[in-house]
């Protein structure tokens, strides 16, 4: 959610709307509110690099620079998307618990350079609810990720967001493409709602 600040590198350096992006904090915080209350693990991911950025590609640090988000350039809140900067932080309204993961990626995928599935294995943890920002760019590579390593992954649509509803709504359809063989999608009122008659039924 490192997106989501009106300070940010997206909305003070790349004049963004945040509109969208922050809509879905609410939402997220029922989530969450919800899953402290069911015990359910909960990650958070922070996509950042080292200060020297050892870790940043020569392919993502073309990108990022020919798109006008030159990783380490120094924007309202530090270097834009290195570790430790006020940039990368989570943002006040979606704040871990002490037993919550932290997770710092140098990509877009959750799962690429990083211990999680690892831990995940070892939790015996099987099924993932999958939430944050953006829909069709870390989202989307987290859950396509865990899919092919065999992980159940749910995306909810309504703590998702992209900064262009279009690229939201694009992302939805693929993963629901081709009969749903990519993956599974609903949103958080079904989830709710789906556990508690099961939980009522035992």
């Amino acid at each position: 959610m490192i997106f989501c600040h009106p300070d940010g590198f997206n909305g003070s350096e790349l004049a963004l709307d945040l509109t969208r992006v922050r809509a879905i904090i609410p939402s997220i915080q029922t989530l969450l509110a919800w899953a402290r209350q069911t015990k359910i693990q909960v990650i958070f991911t922070r996509e950042s690099h080292a200060p020297d950025l050892s870790d940043l590609t020569s392919s993502k640090r073309t990108r990022y620079a020919n798109a006008g988000s030159p990783i380490g350039q120094r924007g309202k809140m530090g270097r834009f998307l290195v570790r430790g900067e006020p940039g990368v932080a989570l943002i006040d309204e979606l704040q871990p618990q002490p037993q919550e993961w932290q997770l710092d990626k140098p990509a877009h995928s959750c799962f690429v350079a990083t211990d999680l599935d690892q831990k995940l294995r070892i939790a015996h943890i099987t099924h993932l609810l999958i939430a944050g920002v953006t829909t069709e760019c870390c989202v989307l590579a987290t859950y396509r990720h865990a899919s092919d390593l065999g992980y159940y992954c749910l995306l909810l649509e309504d703590c998702c967001a992209a900064f262009n509803p279009q690229d939201h709504d694009a992302t939805i359809h693929i993963l629901q493409s081709e009969g749903g063989v990519l993956g599974w999608v609903g949103n958080s009122p079904q989830l709710f709602e789906s556990l508690s008659a099961l939980s009522t039924k035992d």
